[in-house]
């Protein structure tokens, strides 16, 4: 794979003198002389990986990490400053605002090639779609144990198996492990003082469980039940947190999971205040529907008419109700196997 490098450099011989290490090493080199042709540079075609100098004119360095490392598209990609400046505090300045690595001028060319491999090496790991599928999840945490700081990892994640209805996690009990699933669906629920159960989301295939409590230290908030038979990978509580707290890329990775799951908590909670019944219900029939059909299974729905009432947060009379108006309008059909649509574009025309 030929990775195309961005160097930023304000010095002529200097920015000719690193190209050509780079070049030999058949790097595609692309150079800007100052950071604010960088930045455009960078936004109009994501590098795989960015070369800067820190002392320039009009944008220093730390001009140019604060801007890219505050934008989805450039965010991910590995800084890596070119500097003079051998203080601590500038270390530190530069690595609160997002680099990854610094070179020291002067520096030898194997040097350089070096600290480029390793960033590439590492951006590459964590290109990997390990939230997906159990076999990237795997490749994940065996690729991850190749890079030096991985390497004291353990090497086992055994696999529990769940029937139906079996507790995964309690609320208010102390998370020891990460839960990655590799068979089945799993609820998460929370119930109110009434015993009222309200459920606060279906997890399938490729999905983690219980890593916010992990990363927050406190109890779970939540209960986590098997809807069916139920297989899950065991990460270690000691392998999560190592990987977390020696990346800050991987860090992101589940911070932005976490923020994709707080976004769909809140559209959920909007939809319960704002959605009508009949809404609401189409629209947890749409998002299991999709979701069955990302795990490759069968497309009938088979949650249990109260875990889907639950989710649409009314009650199960209500729901019965819906599903026989949306049966009556040939939108779904209802067999005892479970529930199946047949219209998805006449129910997707009820939610707007």
């Amino acid at each position: 794979m030929s990775y195309t490098i961005l160097l930023i450099e304000d010095n002529q011989d200097m920015a000719e003198n690193i190209t050509g290490i780079l070049e030999l090493a058949h790097y595609n080199v692309k150079y800007a002389p100052n950071g604010k042709i960088g930045v455009s540079m960078a936004q109009k075609d994501p590098p795989d990986l960015i070369l800067c100098d820190i002392m320039m004119p009009e944008l220093d360095g730390y001009g140019v990490v604060h801007i890219l490392s505050n934008s989805p598209e450039t965010a991910d990609i590995p800084f890596i400053f070119l500097t003079a400046k051998a203080d601590r505090s500038d270390f530190r300045t530069g690595m609160n605002l997002g680099a990854d690595d610094y070179i020291t001028k002067p520096f030898d060319g194997l040097d350089l090639l070096k600290v480029v491999e390793t960033r590439l090496k590492k951006s590459e790991l964590l290109k990997l779609k390990y939230g997906n599928k159990p076999d990237d999840v795997s490749t994940f945490f065996s690729k991850a144990r190749e890079l030096r700081e991985f390497q004291k990892l353990s090497k086992n994640r055994p696999v529990r198996h769940y029937k139906r209805k079996d507790l995964i996690f309690m609320e208010g009990q102390n998370p020891n492990d990460l839960y990655h699933i590799e068979k089945g669906r799993v609820k998460t629920y929370k119930i109110n003082y009434d015993g009222k159960e309200l459920i606060t989301g279906i997890h399938s295939v490729g999905d983690f469980l219980g890593y916010v409590p992990l990363l927050e230290e406190r109890p779970y908030n939540e209960n986590a039940e098997a809807l069916e038979e139920v297989s899950i990978a065991v990460i270690p509580k000691a392998d999560f947190l190592a990987i977390i707290y020696s990346s800050k890329d991987v860090a992101r990775k589940f911070i932005k999971l976490l923020s994709n799951n707080l976004e769909e908590m809140e559209n959920r909670l909007l939809d319960i205040a704002y959605q009508s019944v009949r809404q609401r219900v189409a629209s947890a029939l749409l998002k299991i529907h999709d979701q069955f059909l990302h795990t490759g299974q069968d497309a009938i729905i088979t949650i249990a008419r109260r875990d889907i009432s639950n989710i649409v947060g009314t009650a199960t009379e209500s729901l019965n109700r819906t599903l026989a108006d949306f049966r009556d309008e040939k939108l779904i059909e209802i067999s005892g196997e479970g529930l199946k649509i047949i219209n998805k574009a006449k129910l997707e025309k009820i939610l707007h």
